[in-house]
């Protein structure tokens, strides 16, 4: 169920196949709305990557281990810092069943995860 596909603004992806299509969805949204410049491709930080969370082999799976995950602009969002992500490309991602790290308790700005369909 892991695929690699192009999406606009970030290029290639490896994710769960269910995703793509809310994915490129709201990448599109992004571009129309002139926002392709709040995502930097070259601070993509993947989907598909099976693993624990926070890599500790006690804990639980991570959801990127699914390839239902994606992190985008991960140098301005590390995990635990104050999120830096656009509010308009927030909105976007969420309006198409993304949710937003950056809400968490321990925030963690860089990572969108799928969770429901529009």
């Amino acid at each position: 169920n892991i695929v690699t596909v192009s999406v606009p603004v970030i290029g290639e992806v490896r994710c769960h196949r269910t995703l793509i299509p809310q994915l490129r969805a709201a990448l599109r949204d992004v571009v129309a709305s002139g926002l392709s410049h709040t995502l930097d491709p070259a601070h993509y930080g993947g989907c598909y990557s099976p693993r624990f969370i926070g890599h500790n082999p006690s804990g639980r799976l991570s959801h990127h281990s699914w390839g239902v995950a994606i992190d985008v602009n991960v140098a301005e969002n590390m995990f635990g810092t104050r999120p830096d992500q656009d509010r308009r490309l927030v909105e976007i991602m969420e309006e198409w069943g993304f949710t937003w790290g950056g809400r968490w308790l321990i925030p963690d700005g860089m990572h969108f995860e799928w969770v429901r369909f529009p």
